[in-house]
């Protein structure tokens, strides 16, 4: 995951005449690159002039059936199949079962993605 402020041409040369640093300066504060005092002080005059906090992640597709399954397919190659019916909730890699979980909690979906999207 990767976080950034997003600022216009506007925004970005205010920032640029307030503080007098070079645009690489800004952009290495908006990307959350440098974690200098400057960069602190550049990322909250972004914001109050009107900048977005963003962020980006990886796609991760999610499949809900007619059954009531949910299939999660995984960019490692990893599928999450969860029963809605059963609650069970299992872990496939390469085709074999690697981890298999019995009336799984919404919250430990979180947990169970990070452990799916660790399996080589």
């Amino acid at each position: 995951m990767k976080k950034y402020i997003a600022v216009t041409d506007k925004q970005r040369q205010l920032i640029i005449d307030a503080f007098k640093i070079t645009p690489r300066m800004v952009r290495y504060a908006l990307s959350y690159d440098s974690d200098t005092n400057l960069a602190k002080r550049i990322r909250k005059l972004a914001l109050e002039a009107g900048g977005v906090k963003m962020v980006t992640v990886e796609e991760i597709e999610c499949i809900f059936d007619s059954k009531g399954n949910m299939t999660q397919l995984m960019p490692n190659g990893a599928v999450i199949e969860i029963s809605k019916e059963t609650g069970d909730a299992k872990v496939f890699m390469k085709g074999k079962l690697k981890i298999h979980v019995d009336d799984i909690r919404i919250r430990e979906i979180g947990a169970l993605q990070k452990a799916a999207s660790e399996l080589k």
